[in-house]
């Protein structure tokens, strides 16, 4: 499940609040270590300021060596916002994501509204952008947000964050008034944050491999006229990208960039000292970025960059046009390459000579020497958003223009199946944060072989959903929820007890596991192996929630139990069932068309002595795909049940819901007593006894009948017959079966 996000441009006037400057620093100190000048700390002190955050030429050189970090301190006791200023010039790019340089923090170092130095969706090459988050530590996480706009380095910006409450995180970039826009990060309040509206200091910091800044002229207030830079006189714009002299081929194209500091800059490019206009060969005639396109002759062009102090025109940048013709000639060959199912290939084959040139890909499937032409590859790069198996083969790209042709190399590309896996293993991708939020690690597609252990398609009337948990795994551990989706792509879901081999991408939603193939890419595949019965199911066998586990589900749904359990088959004993988490009675039966949801106590409910509880989950739909199944209707709904089996799903981090899928699931009287028999055959014994539907059952065993007894096995839930077999017996053993 995907989350959506905006970014949004509003007025100042969202922010409005008193005037007040909380904190104001030139940082006009002796060159060293920035704590212990002035107010400025470190802010872990166990950091050592030897090397990185340290003050030369009244600014704060942020390094790249080591992770530091120095905050002031400041009181706000008049807005529930607090804005910051600084200046920052880069003088080296990260060389990876990294971490945020800075960000608001309470008296407890909770910190929020967090900027980032970012190279990721540059257009002018060698410059960066400047991120905002809430919480997100890293600009690679969903919700990170960075504001479009190339920064050069080697020259000074102006940067003014905010924090707000309810808002999150603002940020602009060179501001001349409270009217310019703002960029709000996506990513969702962390939830009981105590920095939110509540910042008490600012921080600087340093993460290894983030390049270098140069920080100077700290200001903050709780409102933008606080720590407004504009007053101040404003400078003509210093160029950090100059655009470059560059040689083409006749009828070809070219993109000349530039990039500079200044204040609600405007552009303007010339082409042999005449202003240029935006028309059919020419684009971005009052942007940064200049296209040109269908060039002809030789020109020379410059760009005048203007704001509120002046104008600087650029060095020139001569475009020489090549007219003499030339055939293509490929400037970098397609080479071959190996990737996993589902992952994106590309392959690349940039031609050069008189244009314009025209592309034509060609492939052939493994083990074949028969090409053919790929409809709709005509550009210098091919590429597959979802490889197949059927992706793997040979491929080779024709340049063609109007004085000739030419053809590349052969490019290999081999595709692997994805890796088969075990569900529970799966498992170990799911982590979980701070405040309960959840992260998956990696967008990754695995191979999984499981049992069916859900009847029909569960919780929705449209989306193929179902369970699937391993056959052979711990009673109790690994089980996922398959998502196909609605519409012409979903399947039914298969009978439950059936066997399935299923390659999808592993997702979660709600920190739910999910096992998702997408079946309209053809990446991702379901495989039914064996069909299961709708009357006689051989599933895996569920483990007892004992009453400590109970209250972890309650009270900590993604714990490493919770993780390691959800989405399995899972049992409970002797519990009361009311319609509300406040002890409201259960009345009437299930519904026909609908749902109904009942919450489990381990005691009887007593609002002196309130008890966590389980919500269960009864899908009751006559009318949902593949629901016949589970005879829930009409049914006298009960407020005790001795047993209920079903799945552990989640509704979300924070409320776990056990889902039978069957009206027999849930057992309401104690089954009567029962006599086992033992058979040898062989020396080995099988012990036999009566089954009842919807019961499970364990074995025991004990070297003398004192015990101790151990449990051996977890038999099978929903038995046709209830036996069990011992291949690995020893001598003198006795055998006790016991419900659940």
């Amino acid at each position: 499940m995907k989350k959506l996000f905006a970014v949004i441009m509003i007025g100042a006037a969202a922010f409005a609040g008193r005037a007040q400057t909380l904190f104001s620093d030139s940082l006009t100190y002796p060159n060293g270590p920035v704590a212990g000048d002035g107010e400025w700390y470190a802010f872990n002190t166990n950091t050592t300021l030897a090397v990185d955050c340290f003050l030369t030429n009244d600014l704060i050189i942020l390094n790249s060596a080591n992770a530091e970090a120095v905050a002031v301190p400041f009181t706000n006791t008049a807005s529930t916002t607090t804005y910051c200023s600084f200046t920052i010039k880069v003088t080296s790019l990260p060389t990876t994501t990294g971490g945020y340089f800075f960000t608001f923090a309470d008296t407890n170092n909770a910190t929020s509204g967090r900027v980032f130095i970012d190279t990721k969706g540059t257009q002018v090459p060698g410059t960066y952008r400047l991120g905002v988050a809430n919480y997100a530590t890293s600009i690679s996480t969903v919700g990170s947000s960075n504001f479009v706009q190339d920064l050069a380095t080697g020259i000074t910006y102006t940067v003014v964050a905010s924090y707000d409450s309810i808002l999150g995180g603002t940020l602009q970039i060179n501001p001349s008034s409270a009217s310019d826009g703002f960029l709000f990060p996506s990513d969702q309040l962390a939830s009981g944050s105590t920095a939110a509206g509540g910042a008490s200091q600012v921080v600087f910091s340093q993460y290894s491999n983030q390049g270098i800044a140069e920080i100077g002229n700290v200001v903050v207030g709780v409102g933008f006229s606080d720590v407004d830079p504009s007053p101040a006189p404003v400078a003509s714009p210093v160029i950090g990208v100059q655009p470059q002299t560059n040689s083409v081929y006749l009828n070809n194209s070219v993109t000349l960039y530039t990039a500079a500091s200044g204040v609600d800059q405007t552009y303007l490019w010339y082409s042999n000292s005449v202003a240029l206009s935006d028309g059919a060969n020419v684009f971005g005639s009052a942007s940064n970025i200049l296209v040109l396109s269908n060039l002809q002759t030789t020109a020379t062009y410059t760009v005048e960059i203007t704001d509120g102090g002046g104008t600087t025109t650029s060095s020139n940048a001569v475009v020489t046009v090549i007219t003499t013709p030339t055939k293509p000639f490929f400037t970098s060959q397609p080479f071959g390459l190996t990737n996993s199912t589902g992952a994106s290939v590309t392959l690349s084959g940039p031609a050069n000579g008189t244009g314009p040139i025209s592309y034509q890909w060609y492939y052939a499937p493994s083990n074949t020497i028969t090409f053919s032409l790929l409809t709709g590859a005509a550009s210098s790069s091919y590429t597959v958003s979802s490889a197949t198996l059927a992706t793997s083969g040979s491929y080779y790209v024709v340049a063609t223009n109007v004085d000739g042709m030419t053809t590349s190399s052969v490019a290999t590309v081999l595709i692997t199946p994805p890796p088969l896996v075990t569900i529970a293993s799966v498992h170990n991708y799911l982590i979980v944060t701070n405040n309960n939020n959840f992260t998956l690690q990696g967008n990754r597609i695995f191979n999984v072989i499981g049992t069916v252990t859900s009847i029909g398609n569960i919780e929705s009337k449209t989306a193929c959903e179902y369970f699937i948990q391993d056959t052979n795994a711990t009673p109790g551990t690994g089980g996922a929820l398959v998502y196909i989706g609605s519409g012409a792509v979903a399947s039914n879901a298969p009978p439950v007890g059936s066997l399935v081999s299923i390659i999808g991408t592993v997702n979660e939603y709600y920190g739910e596991l999910e096992v998702d193939p997408n079946l309209a890419s053809g990446a991702n595949i379901v495989t039914v192996l064996s069909l299961g019965s709708t009357n006689n199911q051989t599933l895996p066998a569920p483990a007892v929630i004992t009453p400590a586990q109970f209250g972890q589900w309650a009270t900590n749904t993604m714990g490493s139990y919770g993780i390691a359990a959800q989405c399995s088959l899972l049992t409970m004993t002797n519990v009361w069932l009311y319609s509300n988490t406040n002890g409201g009675a259960l009345t009437g039966n299930y519904p026909t068309n609908g749902t109904k949801t009942m919450y489990a106590f381990r005691q009887p409910f007593a609002t002196t002595n309130p008890q966590p509880n389980i919500e269960v989950f009864a899908y009751t739909y006559t009318n949902a795909v593949n629901q016949l199944g589970t005879n829930f209707w009409g049914q006298p709904v009960p407020s005790f049940a001795y047993e209920i089996t079903g799945i552990m799903g989640l509704y979300n981090t924070n409320t776990p819901n056990l889902i039978p899928t069957r009206y027999a699931d849930i057992v309401t009287a104690q089954p009567a007593a029962f006599t086992n028999t033992l058979a040898i055959t062989s020396s080995v014994p099988t012990i036999t006894w009566p089954a009842v539907a919807g019961q499970t059952y364990s074995v025991y065993t004990a070297t003398n009948l004192a015990g101790p007894w151990t449990q051996k096995f977890g038999l099978g839930y929903y038995p046709s017959v209830g036996t069990y077999t011992d291949t690995n017996a020893a001598p003198a053993k006795f055998y006790r079966v016991s419900t659940p």
